[in-house]
């Protein structure tokens, strides 16, 4: 037995020997990634997250040396997807991407079976603020249409219930002490439509979305609710420009991992979308897009994600008005 016992005890030690190195690796990230990575899109094809999700996946996999599978998931404004995120395993090999705080929303106006305090931030590399924006028949100045606002209620456009532009109506107009008759629409598309048809007094949405129409003359920017300036709006003015000291909520793009993801596989993630967001190609792409690129480091984005928490409980019960 003693013989038997000893030889027992060698095999044992043997194949812990073996098996050591793999798991120091996964314990510091090392040899990851090792299979494609797949990229969760809370939006259809063809959207602003669908499109900025693929115009940096290419500079993804260059920097990772593996493929990045986007996957959208549209249902029901992204909880279908953040449902099934949650459930992720905790390796780094599946991520979302979404305009944050859309899921944090969702959390406040349903009973999801998820929570983004749980997700592990990654890195967020661009931010679009919401606009008001009229049609350039009405008012001219933002002050005008305080005034208008004031002595009637106007009927506002939002980019859906529960959207990122319904929360920042909703902060916008609490603080400015205005009564809205909201109009949710099925997208940002539809509400400025029908703004730009006079069916709206005004409508609130991404700056980014709005561009177009300005541009082309048929709406009027008023105001950009913002602590900081949009570099392809430079003549619309902030809240602070007004006078006025208004709670900004910008939508964020960026990218998390799972639940429990070790540190050293975020590490070697946020590097990776930290490269890409610099890349001349893609900082080229988001120029014609006239994308604000904004990055947040994965503690930055963080602290973005606690902060929200009580900004958006605040305005629960409006959200499900």
């Amino acid at each position: 037995m003693g013989k038997n016992y000893s030889t027992t005890v060698i095999v044992a030690i043997a194949v812990l020997a073996t098996l050591l190195p793999f798991f120091c690796n996964a314990a510091d990230g090392a040899g990851f990634p090792q299979k494609p990575i797949k990229l969760i899109v809370t939006a259809s094809a063809g959207g602003g997250e669908d499109t900025e999700a693929r115009a940096i996946a290419p500079f993804i996999e260059q920097y990772l040396g593996t493929r990045v599978i986007i996957e959208n998931q549209p249902g029901a404004g992204g909880k279908i997807g953040f449902e099934k995120f949650q459930k992720a395993k905790p390796d780094g090999y599946t991520l979302i991407t979404y305009t944050f705080p859309k899921s944090i929303i969702i959390e406040y106006m349903d009973k999801p079976g998820f929570r983004t305090k749980d997700f592990t931030p990654v890195f967020a590399w661009s931010r679009s603020n919401q606009l008001l924006v009229v049609h350039v028949d009405t008012w001219k100045t933002f002050d005008d249409f305080l005034k208008a606002a004031r002595s009637k209620t106007l009927r506002g456009g939002l980019s859906g219930r529960g959207s990122t532009t319904h929360l920042a109506g909703l902060i916008a107009m609490d603080e400015l002490g205005i009564k809205v008759n909201w109009v949710p629409y099925d997208g940002s598309n539809d509400s400025r439509t029908a703004l730009a048809g006079k069916h709206l007094d005004f409508t609130i949405c991404l700056a980014t979305s709005a561009i177009p129409l300005i541009q082309a003359g048929k709406l009027r920017p008023l105001v950009l609710f913002s602590d900081k300036r949009d570099p392809y709006l430079p003549d619309v003015p902030i809240p602070k420009d007004l006078g006025f000291d208004l709670t900004s909520f910008p939508g964020i793009r960026g990218v998390e991992a799972a639940p429990n993801t070790p540190a050293s596989i975020v590490k070697i993630l946020e590097n990776a979308f930290g490269k890409a967001a610099r890349e001349p190609l893609f900082l080229e792409w988001a120029k014609k897009r006239q994308t604000v690129i904004d990055t947040l480091s994965s503690r930055e984005f963080a602290r973005i994600v606690a902060e929200a928490y009580p900004k958006v409980e605040k305005f629960q019960t409006m959200l499900k008005e």
